[in-house]
């Protein structure tokens, strides 16, 4: 009778150790973890394009006109402030971030550097450009310059 129930004892105790075993051994589902990184991926993506819309809301209300008059008469008439200056895309030679364009305002036509990735609108154009406008002028053309970084 003992040799039974050490016999039946042992038997449980290996079945029981083998189904624990077995469970510890099983690997997560790869589509599980997949889905886990496309949904953190998609809400990183969702907090980027959440910053970015803020960012440029903030941009669009402390922004302040650019009138050229004034800039003419005194360069530092903007310094450190974000303008905006709605005008004609007269020439857009270079597309796409780093290039540049030249944008009438008024009767004033400004050389601007695109620091965005729009390069959507062609010459004759009317753009909103918000960014700073920078002391001196470009070297090639003599035009006053301004750095664009964001684009309406």
């Amino acid at each position: 009778m003992m040799k039974k129930w050490f016999g039946a004892s042992l038997l449980v105790l290996v079945l029981a150790l083998a189904g624990c075993s077995e469970e510890k051994a099983k690997p997560e589902p790869k589509a599980d973890t997949t889905e886990k990184k496309a949904n953190e991926e998609q809400s990183t993506a969702d907090d980027l394009a959440g910053q970015q819309a803020e960012i440029i809301k903030n941009m669009e209300e402390k922004a302040v006109d650019l009138d050229p008059t004034a800039l003419e008469n005194d360069p530092n008439a903007y310094e450190q402030q974000i303008i905006k200056a709605t005008g004609t895309v007269s020439a857009h030679a270079e597309k796409g971030m780093g290039g540049s364009f030249e944008m009438k305002v008024g009767d004033t036509t400004f050389k601007v550097m695109n620091f965005t990735m729009d390069s959507s609108f062609s010459e004759g154009s009317e753009i909103t450009v918000y960014g700073n406008v920078k002391n001196g002028k470009d070297a090639k053309s003599g035009l006053p310059l301004i750095n664009a970084t964001y684009i309406n």
